[in-house]
């Protein structure tokens, strides 16, 4: 019923997905609304969004969603609001993400730090030996992906907790004032017998 009559092929997918038709901007307001309307306490839907947050900076991408929906179920929070959340990391800033995991894990793991250190990448070599890219990449980027998260998680939750407040307070008041405004309407409109 809902379905597109013909439908996207994957090249146009991938487009849609790296630049959505209408914009980021409205895709990103859209998100947003759709997130902050989610049933819940502000706390739950907060802390799905920076779970989300915190998994964005995995290099592992494909599994945000498994590794969200699993941190959910053992912390709490909202899942959907997980699954939104994952869009911290996106075309946009993934590369930043990604150099900040791999600086900070290589620093943890007795390196300098520095991106000179990071083997010369090509596709070739990500698509013929990704077991070579292991230790000396995406080990480094696993270990640093949990502080960069938990940064990533921080900086999600308060500022979304203060908004999805803002947002369900303001909206209750329409509402109120709705009822309100409804059982006025009724109380001032004449009954059957009274009009004859």
């Amino acid at each position: 019923m809902f379905k597109r009559r013909n439908p996207l092929t994957a090249l146009q997918r991938l487009r849609q997905f790296l630049w959505p038709r209408e914009g980021w901007k409205r895709a990103t307001l859209y998100l947003w609304r759709r997130t902050v309307r989610l049933q819940g306490s502000p706390h739950n839907i907060a802390l799905g969004l920076a779970v989300g947050g915190f998994i964005s900076a995995n290099p592992l991408l494909g599994t945000h969603i498994l590794w969200a929906g699993l941190i959910v179920y053992f912390i709490g929070g909202n899942f959907l609001a997980a699954v939104a959340g994952t869009w911290v990391g996106n075309p946009f800033t993934f590369p930043f993400i990604w150099l900040a995991t791999y600086s900070s894990g290589s620093l943890i793991m007795g390196g300098n730090g520095r991106l000179s250190e990071l083997p010369t990448l090509s596709f070739g070599l990500i698509i013929d030996k990704p077991l070579e890219l292991f230790q000396p990449v995406i080990l480094p980027m696993l270990v640093g992906s949990l502080p960069v998260g938990l940064a990533l998680g921080v900086a999600t939750y308060y500022p979304s907790l203060w908004a999805i407040k803002i947002y369900q307070k303001r909206r209750g008041f329409r509402i109120e004032k709705k009822r309100r405004d409804l059982a006025q309407r009724n109380a001032n409109k004449p009954m059957n017998g009274d009009a004859a």
